[in-house]
């Protein structure tokens, strides 16, 4: 299957790089060869006949100019990298390398065409091409890649550690460096039957990643048995194919839209095998199940299969009266690779999603909209499943959720004065649930609610009290009545004020000011309460209980931007902005289901400030200067109050090893000199450092220095 996919992907890429080629040719063919058949066709000025012929005068056609631009650029990066790296520049393969880029534009009454492309390295690229002749037919084709530094994050020390009766060991491999290169490429055609209002359109895309990344993983049965932890250089060699076909026409009063989409995920790293100690423990068994050991599959990323169907109708968008619906078939398919377990590729779901618009716009000074959406999800898996080294082999499965969700809009929009403007919102959201309680089956969705309602409402005020000045004001608020998880919200509270103003171009700013406040008071968890005997003896019985008042969850967030420009003399610009985001969050946790006494209050503080100023400078008509500095600063921490729910363990010491400082600064200065009218130069440098205050392993400061040449016609 993936030789065949291969085949064709290289197959549509050979005919697209054909049509590139032949296209333009072909196209200007044409508009010479019908250049030809007018003047063929044109009557002889010096034809002398006897026959009084009435002239009559034909609209002069206007002459439209074709316009071309083309030119590129070509230099070298240099790059310099101390210590780690990974995080002071995150997208970016560190190493020298040449730089390339070169672009073609061509604007004419029927033939117009854009090329560009820029090369960096082999896992930094781009390249474009807009094609379109007339109208009739345009085709898109686009490719791009970037690479990813991945983080290898270091496990427990010393090795081994006892906790409680169990013990601890990590194994951990060799210090590869990891990262992702991730590439998409596109590829759209569409054509439209001359004179007839219909358009064919098709689409390719492709995303394509390559690499290593670390996968975490463990053997362990929370008992005395000795307990494994893994570290592992996980290979990443994944493909994601989606194909589009389908036509859109207007056919009188309304335009109807077909789309047919499928999409297919492959994992060609193949699957893990680990050495995996087999589990007998009677606790073990109650919660789960037995396992024998060996060579174990982990952690498969399984292939999976989508199509849809699409079905769209609107009418007129330029009508008082605006509709629309549509209506979309799905199904995603698991195609499961595993052998060690059977039935996994037997799941399936069906998607089905329905739309429905109504916009009503009497005058231009009020609009008043209506949206409902709908979206059912019916999940579908094997009542058993049988595994290799499960003891007994066959296993029952967990019943799929089915959900059914329904959202209704109302939004209106009312212009009293042309300097003011008022717009509501009301948001209704429907969720419910099938499958959600079995009592058949101990570790379930014990607290996730069948039915959920979320209503939520916005009002705001838009205002131009000044020339130049621009006024924002919302708030909103939404209340839920059953939260579906620990971290939603029952009830909600959010607020926004922003201004801008501009002042003749000399300066501007602009302020944004936002705040949130979430509440829940209803976390309902369940303690797992030991009956006799307790362990460790052979047969222990237990149950879950709900505890008992439930648990709350107070969120607050405030975010602060500030902008400033101005222009102190004529060609020198300077920028400066400040950002500010903080959130705090008091939650009620347990640190252990099994003992009622772990029960805390716990307060997580999240901040992140960012400083930057720009400035800009035109010497003169030759030579262009430009310096950037930038530096943002964050923490977090996580905080319980003290508590020791068991004998010899308390969480005295959990704020210390949670909290992360760190500083991230940056600095680019640029110079360009135009050589001539068509050839210019530019020197680019730019320094980049990260720095944690709690951790050096993942501190480095990146410095690149560019010098390249650029020409345009």
């Amino acid at each position: 299957m993936i030789n065949r996919i291969d085949l064709v992907y290289r197959f549509a890429v050979s005919m697209f790089l054909l049509i590139i080629t032949a296209l333009p040719v072909l196209a200007e063919e044409k508009v010479a060869a019908e250049e030809a058949v007018r003047a063929a066709l044109a009557p002889d000025e010096g034809d002398e006949s006897g026959e009084l012929l009435v002239e009559e005068e034909a609209p002069s056609e206007v002459k439209i100019e074709t316009h071309t631009l083309f030119g590129g650029f070509a230099g070298y990066r240099f790059l310099t990298v101390d210590s780690f790296g990974g995080r002071a520049a995150e997208y970016e393969y560190l190493h020298s390398n040449p730089v390339l880029g070169a672009y073609y534009n061509r604007l004419g009454k029927d033939l117009k065409y854009g090329l560009e492309g820029s090369f960096l390295n082999d896992k930094d690229y781009r390249g474009d091409l807009l094609f379109d002749y007339a109208g009739d037919y345009r085709f898109h084709l686009r490719t791009e890649s970037l690479f990813h530094n991945l983080d290898r994050e270091e496990l427990f020390s010393p090795s081994p550690f006892n906790l409680g009766t169990a013990s601890y060991n990590a194994s951990i491999d060799t210090a590869a460096p990891l990262g992702i290169r991730v590439e998409q490429d596109l590829a759209t055609f569409r054509y439209k039957i001359h004179n007839y209002p219909f358009h064919l359109n098709l689409g390719y895309w492709r995303l394509f990643k390559e690499g290593s990344r670390q996968l975490i993983f463990a053997d362990q049965a929370f008992e005395g048995t000795s307990n494994t932890i893994f570290s592992r250089a996980r290979a990443v060699d994944r493909q994601t194919h989606e194909g589009t076909a389908g036509f859109d026409t207007h056919l009188g009063p309304v335009d109807l839209i077909y789309t047919f989409r499928i999409r297919q995920f492959e994992d060609n790293a193949g699957i893990m095998r680990d050495q995996f100690s087999g589990r007998t423990s009677t606790l073990t068994r109650r919660l789960n199940f037995d396992t024998t050991s060996g060579l174990q599959q982990h952690n498969e990323d399984p292939d999976s299969r989508f199509f849809s169907h699409t079905v769209k109708l609107h009418t007129s968008l330029a009508d008082g009266i605006v509709g629309a619906a549509s209506y979309t078939y799905g199904k995603r398919e698991n195609l499961s690779g595993l052998s060690d377990i059977r039935g996994a590729d037997q799941t399936f779901a069906i998607l089905q999603n329905a739309a429905g618009d109504f916009i009503y716009t009497p005058c231009k000074e009020f609009t008043l909209a209506l949206k409902y959406r709908l979206q059912e999800v019916d999940n579908n898996n094997p009542a058993v499943i049988s595994s290799s080294f499960a003891v007994p082999s066959t296993v029952e499965a967990r019943p799929s959720l089915d959900t059914r969700k329904d959202v209704i809009t109302a939004t209106f929009s009312a212009r009293p004065h042309n300097l003011l403007t008022f717009k509501g919102e009301y948001k209704g959201t429907f969720l419910h649930r099938d499958n959600v309680h079995n009592d058949n089956i101990l570790l379930t969705w014990k607290h996730l609610p069948e039915n959920s309602e979320t209503h939520r409402g916005t009002f705001s005020v838009l205002s131009r009290p000044l020339k130049g000045l621009k006024l924002k004001a919302l708030y909103g608020y939404s209340a839920t009545d059953h939260p579906s998880y620990g971290n939603s919200f029952g009830e909600k509270h959010e607020g926004q004020l922003l201004a801008s103003y501009n002042s003749l171009n000399r300066w501007g700013g602009n302020a944004n000011y936002q705040i949130v406040r979430e509440l829940n008071d209803r976390i309902d968890r369940s303690i797992l309460t030991f009956l006799s005997p307790l362990p460790p003896s052979p047969q222990p019985t237990f149950e879950f209980n709900a505890d008992s008042p439930p648990l709350s969850r107070d969120r607050r967030a405030n975010n602060f931007t500030a902008s400033l420009w101005f222009t102190p003399f004529e060609r020198f610009t300077i920028t400066g902005s400040y950002s500010l985001l903080r959130s705090r969050i008091d939650q009620g946790v347990f640190f252990t289901v099994v003992n009622t006494g772990s029960r805390d209050a716990t307060n997580y503080e999240t901040q992140a400030q960012l400083v930057s100023i720009n400035g800009l400078y035109h010497f003169d008509e030759k030579l262009d200067l430009s310096l950037a500095l930038q530096q943002i600063r964050s923490f977090s921490e996580f905080e319980p109050a003290f508590i020791a729910p068991v004998a010899g363990s308390d969480t005295g010491g959990i704020k210390d090893i949670s909290r992360i400082r760190t500083v991230e600064s940056s600095l680019s200065a640029r110079a360009g000199y135009h050589l001539t009218k068509n050839l210019n130069c530019a020197l680019d440098y730019t320094f980049r450092d990260y720095d944690e205050k709690n951790s050096s392993l993942f501190d480095g400061t990146v410095q690149t220095v560019m010098a390249y040449l650029s020409a345009k016609w």
